[in-house]
């Protein structure tokens, strides 16, 4: 259990961390290529605005301007070089192509060296055929636009600012990784730490269940034995009766708490073998028959025959059962108890189904809690100690399985378990 819960920890630890770290590493690298693209689309509306290439005299006045007062000026058509430097013109590898009814007319290919006419030609009818205003084409971002001669693809050089952001990509997701498996080494070095003392009280207390049941096994024992030698001298009596009725009750809690503590400790069935299912839930079921009868209630079984399971065939008889006891105690008078086993694919459901009161409509899995008594004075009529159904989803979850509880509207509740 204590290992369940800290393999749990650390699996929140850990996804909370790869959470923050994606959300961290996706934002910035987003952001990265945002501004890689916006510097390319600006760069393109320039080019664009200037039939295919930079206005270098405008760059050159406002260097000097700039260089004469801080503030740079506006062109002639209201828009301002201040995304530029006065560099621009000079560092950025651009190249342009006009078409016209589906032919080259003219290049421009002055401003590059990487690019010849036959290239820049079949990044042009590429471009063309996909039918794409803007985008990426291998390194190139590209924007086309109408003219005077047809249309005009122009092409900005980016394999800087791709190689970039790619190795910003890539050492954001080392780092990311790095410290990743850093957080991991703590969390695995400080949960041992913290869950240390958990498990030491943990075991602790087991060890005083299984003690402490030893004990009172002990005084139990000499009880029942005064008793039934009081009843020997002088006949069984309403007392007598009631305290061997006492000590069968506690010998079975004591039982019941001892098994709930070997299952927390080792939810693993001790001994897995292939049995007939079948066959175990109708010895179950024709060992409560007779107590069935004398209580008034009828047990009406739909049982699949040649059932097999892998697993603890005294568990798996043990839970049923639990199943069935607590279906005796607990449902009205004269009510039949409906028990069904049946096959679903490669899985074993048992459902067992009876009319019971008191109990809300909807789910009903708070049943299976430690000690749970939805009515306090008819458990101690019964005998029922909050124990047995805890047991049973024991039981059940260490052979990976499920158990359910759900009350309908007619007052019928029904377990279902799926192995």
């Amino acid at each position: 259990m204590i290992k369940n819960l800290r393999k749990r920890f650390i699996f929140a630890a850990m996804a909370s961390t790869f959470g923050v770290l994606f959300v961290i590493m996706s934002i910035l690298n987003i952001a990265n290529y945002a501004r890689m693209v916006s510097r390319a689309d600006d760069t393109l509306s320039e080019l664009v605005d200037n039939n295919g290439q930079f206005d270098r005299r405008d760059f050159l006045k406002e260097k000097v301007k700039t260089n004469a007062d801080s503030q740079p000026p506006d062109k002639p058509d209201g828009k301002s070089n201040d995304k530029f430097s006065p560099e621009t013109p000079f560092q950025t590898r651009y190249f342009s192509v006009v078409v016209s009814d589906g032919a080259v007319e003219s290049y421009s290919l002055d401003n590059i060296a990487a690019v010849d006419e036959s290239e820049a030609e079949s990044y042009a009818l590429k471009i063309l055929g996909d039918g794409s205003d803007s985008g990426f084409t291998d390194i190139y971002r590209y924007r086309v636009a109408d003219c005077e001669d047809g249309t005009r693809i122009i092409f900005v050089d980016c394999r800087q600012e791709l190689e970039s952001f790619r190795n910003t990509l890539v050492y954001s997701v080392g780092v990311s990784l790095l410290g990743f498996l850093a957080v991991l080494m703590l969390v695995l070095f400080w949960s041992k730490k913290i869950f240390k003392p958990v498990a030491e009280s943990y075991a602790k207390q087991k060890r005083f269940i299984t003690d402490a049941s030893h004990e009172i096994k002990t005084p139990l024992t000499i009880i029942d034995a005064n008793t039934e030698v009081i009843e020997m001298v002088n006949g069984e009596s309403e007392w007598t009766k009631n305290t061997r009725d006492q000590v069968k009750r506690l010998t079975a809690l004591t039982n019941q708490m001892v098994a709930l503590s070997r299952l927390d400790e080792n939810p693993e069935p001790k001994e897995k073998a292939k049995f007939d299912l079948s066959d175990v839930a109708y010895e179950v079921i024709d060992h409560f028959s007779s107590l069935s009868e004398v209580r008034g209630k009828k047990i009406s079984a739909d049982i699949e025959d040649g059932i097999k399971y892998v697993g603890d065939e005294n568990s798996i008889r043990q839970l049923i059962s639990i199943l069935v006891d607590n279906a005796m105690k607990y449902a009205v008078e004269s009510a039949d108890i409906s028990i069904s086993l049946k096959r679903d694919g490669r899985k074993v459901k048992f459902v067992l189904k009876n009319l019971t009161d008191g109990m809300e409509e909807g789910s009903q899995d708070i049943l299976f809690e430690r000690f749970y008594r939805p009515d306090s004075s008819r458990n101690s009529e019964t005998g029922g100690s909050g124990i047995g159904l805890s047991l049973a989803k024991s039981i059940v979850e260490s052979h990976k399985g499920r158990i359910t509880a759900r009350c309908d509207g007619d007052g019928y509740i029904t377990f279902q378990v799926t192995l």
